[in-house]
């Protein structure tokens, strides 16, 4: 259970990182607009949308690794 529960810790933190930064990256290029602003804009809400699938694999992961402590597999 320890293994199974370390491995599923370590994608976790991963997607979780992965998804966060993708979002700081889409609220920079919302501040600091590199691009001008509509395709800034526009390159950040596209990023932005990107972001949620590894915070939704992140929450899925979570909700396993309760399943899994819970159950004492």
């Amino acid at each position: 259970m320890d293994d199974t529960l370390e491995v599923m810790k370590k994608s976790y933190q991963r997607f979780l990182a992965v998804g966060l930064g993708l979002m700081l990256i889409a609220f920079l290029l919302m501040i600091w607009q590199p691009l001008g602003r509509q395709n800034s804009l526009i390159l950040a809400v596209i990023v932005f949308l990107v972001a949620f699938l590894p915070l939704e694999f992140a929450r899925r992961i979570a909700r396993k690794m309760a399943l899994v402590a819970l159950k004492g597999e």
